[in-house]
Formats: structure tokens, C-alpha cells, sequence
């Protein structure tokens, strides 16, 4: 838990890294018998009462895990926000607006659509239901579009900064200037192969912007959605958070 002291409440913030899982594919490399969905991380930042979860997951059991950790906050979730599109950025997201039926999920205008896209019947028939069969909910919700770029959490701005294309198109960054925090959602990566199958020379220097647009920031602590297998393995036994440096944008601990 990190928390910084703004009058008289405190902003904390935490992260939920889950488990790297099977994808089921028929198309895998050389050598290699099973595929995994690396580890992700879904970001709880909370003032004395209410909190405000960043990225919700995929399947029913992540998320089952996810909300489990929220409530054991004891915070009010009045928010989910999703970074971007991806569906494993909120496929979980009802699962956690059940434990939480009155919080709002919420994405930018551009994400809405992307989102709509995601969840769409062919998109779930051709890429994520013959990946994860039986694990998504069948009762995936779509989040409401944002009026502004701000988020209220006590008192404090929590503001969505767009970063254009990172690994999809339209992605953002949440960033909470009193705390000197920057969810990065698929921006940065830790340790694992970047997703560029949505990429072209063009939107490849977009995405080195993007990290220029992070870093303009000055943040104290940068969190990476994607994770290696490894380093979560070695953060789930010993909580160890790297400091960032330049590109190589991580969890940071100050």
C-alpha cells in the first residue's frame, strides 16, 4: 500500500497483479506445447472512503479474485475506468459491478467505441470465446462515455491523458497529479513481447510519443498493465516494486 497525505485525507494506491492463464490456440511456435495470457494488473486507488479501480480483467474468475481484493479494502468503488478497448482490459467489469451494482464504468468516448467492437457477437465468436471457452461472462457491459477528462476521488483529480495509438488505437493513461501516479494501462510493458499486430511504422512512433507524453509527466510511479510471468511470480512472494528509468516504465515505489 502507498499512500500520500493531501489535508486532511490520505490517496493510497495499490496494484492486483493475476495469474498469467491458458489461451487455447492451434497455431502455437516450434516447441511449445501451451500458450499463456502473460499476468495483468488492475490498479485500486482509494481515499479514506471511496476508491477508484483502474482495468478489470478478462475472464469471470480473474475478476471473481479482482473484487474480492476490492471489498477486502473495505473502500466504497464508486468507479471503474478502463484504459482502452482491449477486452481484457473490461470483459471483467461486470463481474465486479455485481459485488459493486452502484459504481460506474467509464472510458473516453473513443474507448466506448472500441469497447463496442470488442464485445460485438463476431468479435467474441472469432478471437476471445475460442481462446477462453466458458471463462467470459455472457453478460459483458459496455461502459458510459465520459463527459470530461476528470475523474473525482475525494476531492482529488484523477485525469485521463489520451496517448493515441499504443498497442491498439485511442489508448490512455490515467494520471493523478497529487500523488505523482500514472496508471499506464498497455502503454508500457513489462518483460513481455509487445502486442504489435495492430501497429504500422506510422503508429509505432505514436506509441514512442506516447511514452515521451507519460514521462512529460513527471511521475513518481508508472504502472504497467502486461507483466512477465516471472517478475509476477517474484512480486506476488516478495511485494518488490522496480523503479522506473527512461522507457523501461514499471511499478515504482517512493
Amino acid at each position: 500500500m502507498n499512500e500520500v497525505a493531501t489535508g486532511d485525507i490520505e490517496l493510497h494506491w495499490d496494484v492486483f497483479v493475476t495469474p498469467g492463464i491458458p489461451v487455447v490456440i492451434s497455431d502455437l511456435p516450434p516447441g511449445t506445447k501451451q500458450r499463456m495470457w502473460s499476468p495483468i494488473s488492475s490498479t485500486l486507488i482509494s481515499g479514506k472512503r471511496d476508491a477508484v479501480l483502474v482495468d478489470a480483467f478478462i475472464t469471470v474468475e480473474q475478476a471473481g479474485a479482482l473484487v474480492d481484493w476490492v471489498a477486502a479494502s473495505g473502500k466504497n468503488l464508486t468507479t471503474i475506468y478502463a484504459t482502452h478497448g482491449h477486452g481484457d482490459h473490461f470483459f471483467g467489469a461486470s463481474t465486479v459491478l455485481q459485488r459493486f451494482p452502484r459504481a460506474r464504468l467509464v472510458a473516453t468516448p473513443d474507448v466506448v467505441k472500441t469497447m463496442r467492437q470488442q464485445a460485438s457477437p463476431q468479435s467474441l465468436a472469432s478471437f476471445w470465446n475460442p481462446r477462453f471457452p466458458g471463462q467470459i461472462s455472457d453478460h459483458l457491459v459496455l461502459a458510459e462515455e465520459l463527459t470530461e477528462n476528470v475523474i473525482d476521488l475525494e476531492g482529488h483529480d484523477l485525469v485521463v491523458v489520451p496517448l493515441g495509438h499504443t498497442d491498439t488505437d485511442n489508448t490512455t493513461c490515467l494520471h493523478v497529479p497529487s500523488i505523482g501516479l500514472v496508471v499506464a494501462g498497455d502503454a508500457a510493458y513489462n518483460g513481455v513481447h509487445l502486442h504489435l499486430g495492430e501497429s504500422n511504422p506510422h503508429t509505432r512512433r505514436e506509441w514512442i510519443a506516447a511514452l515521451d507524453t507519460i514521462e512529460a509527466l513527471h511521475p513518481r510511479a508508472v504502472i504497467r498493465c502486461w507483466n512477465s510471468t516471472l517478475i509476477a511470480s517474484i512480486r506476488a512472494r516478495s511485494g518488490v516494486r522496480r523503479a522506473p528509468s527512461n522507457r523501461n516504465l514499471g511499478v515504482a515505489h517512493q
